[in-house]
């Protein structure tokens, strides 16, 4: 059985997936999910005011609070940092660009950032994580704007779908950094250490091993479906 950690609205779905697939997994949701709506409401404003040329989206927490219904119908350029993020706001409405390498030095490579000619860039995303993104762009001569759109609270107890013991567990996987700095948070550093991992970035893959994981897997798409297939393939 593998240990998938997800925040809270994400991981019922989850967990359903790598069954459906044929996966046993257990799930342990050490956050949930909350939205800011002034900030929310500021985006829309300026897109009604003065549409960016570019809009980044990083994920689909901050993709479901955005709907093609009438303050976003401009000719702004969609990007989306993965598939999943793509196809909620395919859904929503939006025609969206997705990088091979999922993740921001993916968004980064694409030929629409290589150059700013003094291009205006609105970036949607959650409270912290990497600035990456925002500092590379500015740097680039990009305008930019942020917009967070979420922010993530500590669940006093971690959620979980099943109760488990660490000696039925024979992987972990976690699908960003700081879902990672959760479990190390929450539980013994010695078990989590001691299993493989599977992550999305070279990056975290990195952050891992320094915190003493031995065995960290790098798969390049954050999807449920990528990661099951991922699992079959090389753990199964």
């Amino acid at each position: 059985m593998y240990l998938i950690t997800r925040p809270e609205q994400k991981l019922a779905k989850s967990v359903a997936a790598f069954r459906a697939a044929g996966i046993a997994v257990t799930g342990v949701a050490p956050v949930t999910i909350c939205y800011d709506q002034g900030q929310i409401d500021g985006c829309k404003e300026q897109f009604v005011l003065c549409a960016p040329h570019i809009a980044i989206v990083t994920s689909t927490f901050a993709a479901v609070k955005l709907y093609n219904d009438g303050e976003f119908r401009s000719d702004t350029l969609w990007l989306a940092v993965g598939t999943s993020t793509a196809s909620v706001l395919a859904q929503n409405g939006f025609t969206v660009t997705v990088p091979e390498q999922q993740n921001s030095e993916g968004l980064l490579a694409l030929s629409q950032l290589s150059s700013a000619n003094s291009r205006r860039v609105v970036i949607i995303k959650g409270q912290g994580g990497r600035t990456t993104l925002r500092d590379t762009l500015l740097a680039r001569g990009f305008e930019v704007e942020e917009y967070l759109f979420y922010y993530r609270q500590r669940n006093t107890r971690p959620i979980q779908t099943d109760n488990w013991q660490w000696s039925a567990i024979k992987g972990i996987v976690a699908t960003s950094g700081e879902m990672a700095e959760q479990l190390f948070r929450l539980y013994d550093s010695h078990s989590l250490c001691q299993r493989p991992w599977l992550t999305v970035s070279e990056r975290i893959a990195d952050n891992l091993k320094a915190s003493g994981v031995q065995r960290v897997a790098v798969c390049n798409d954050a999807s449920d479906s990528a990661l099951s297939a991922w699992i079959k393939d090389n753990w199964e």
